[in-house]
């Protein structure tokens, strides 16, 4: 059995991300189930630099997969000269570039959220600019790119390119959670077909306590308070209200530091940006927190809470698109349009309040098993049990 599994994931926009930390999961679980008839090849485009989370040259090197361009030829001339049985694509979206016409072997295609054509429905970038990070040229060239309709030409574009290859009859279609496959649904009325349910796997991270990063290190050796926020340069992640909301919070004197990750610059004393953390960072940022700061606007899965849970670590997040069914009863919720209410979460847990570690432990254990089931039953498909 031939199957070609995608490393884009691993090299778009650097491969930092849950994107490149789902297809990494899949492949560790994928690799270890495999026969010894199997050959393993990965779709990878020789144009992109490899990814600062995972290599995915060294990762290809270390379990003997070979590598396919699909910069250089149409990937169903790949697919046919190799005999590829199954080609599983972990982003559907990262494919909008390529030439997709004309494969015909069985696919597996994962299409996570459509994040690019709900903001152009709801037009969420009309009311998002950060001061401190976005200045007026950018904004105001963002402003017109929604009202102008080129974002939604753009969205347009890219899903007219991928759709065609996860709506035909020899994909599999997948998305991460139930809110993404009704959204699915609904904007793609014309999809006429099952779309399946499948959990975004938990990483696996060695466990250590050696602290990689200065920064973390100091204010976890010091035993500082924090809260914590991931993917902090992404303007739809809601950096702007988060950060309004701290700035109250120390303007009543409270003595607790927040920790971003990848915002681009400190706005106070208490607040530590940091550009990169390795997986066993992540955890170790994780599992000292106060809490996990979860304000997105948008989240086809959302791995940092499940993390975050994994190490004891209440989160307080938005009640929005997927993250109250992955969160369940084990968040702290707010809305994301107002900096006021994400303060009242801030404060509910400077104060102990609604912090349930049973319930947190039960929704961990529930996710896991769903997790574990769902991977399970995606690794048969891909290998045809």
């Amino acid at each position: 059995m031939n199957i070609l599994i995608d490393f884009i994931p691993f090299q778009h926009n650097g491969g930092v991300g849950g994107t490149a930390s789902f297809a990494k999961a899949v492949y560790d679980d994928l690799l270890t189930q495999t026969s010894e008839d199997t050959v393993v090849f990965g779709a990878c485009d020789m144009r992109l630099a490899p990814g600062r989370q995972y290599d995915h040259e060294l990762y290809a090197k270390e379990h003997n997969i070979n590598l396919l361009d699909i910069s250089k030829q149409p990937i169903r001339e790949l697919i046919s000269n190799k005999h590829i049985d199954v080609f599983f694509i972990a982003v559907g979206q990262f494919y909008a570039g390529y030439d997709l016409d004309g494969i015909t072997c069985k696919t597996i295609m994962f299409i996570h959220d459509i994040f690019d054509v709900e903001r152009c429905d709801n037009k969420i970038d009309l009311c998002l600019h950060d001061m401190r990070k976005e200045n007026i040229v950018s904004w105001a060239k963002r402003i017109v790119n929604v009202i102008s309709g080129r974002y939604r030409r753009i969205a347009r574009k890219r899903y007219n390119a991928v759709m065609p290859l996860y709506s035909s009859g020899n994909t599999v279609s997948y998305t991460v959670s139930e809110y993404s496959a009704n959204a699915l649904k609904y904007y793609f009325p014309d999809l006429d077909k099952e779309i399946h349910v499948c959990y975004a796997p938990s990483r696996n991270v060695c466990g250590t306590t050696h602290i990689s990063n200065e920064s973390l290190k100091g204010v976890i050796e010091e035993g500082k308070k924090y809260f914590f926020m991931v993917a902090a340069n992404r303007i739809y992640k809601n950096p702007e209200n988060m950060l309004k909301a701290f700035r109250q919070i120390w303007r009543e004197g409270h003595d607790v530091r927040l920790i971003t990750l990848k915002y681009g610059k400190s706005i106070d004393s208490r607040h530590i940006d940091i550009d990169f953390l390795s997986d066993s960072d992540m955890t170790l940022a994780y599992k000292h927190a106060l809490a996990l700061i979860f304000p997105s606007f948008f989240e086809g899965f959302g791995y940092p809470p499940i993390e975050a849970l994994a190490q004891g670590t209440p989160t307080i997040a938005s009640n929005v698109t997927s993250i109250p069914e992955i969160l369940g009863g084990a968040g702290i919720y707010f809305s994301p349009f107002y900096p006021s209410d994400i303060y009242r979460a801030i404060k509910d847990v400077l104060s102990g309040n609604h912090i349930d570690k049973v319930r947190m432990a039960q929704r961990l254990q529930e996710i896991q098993s769903r997790q574990k089931t769902d991977l399970h039953n995606l690794i048969n498909d891909i290998l045809n049990k």
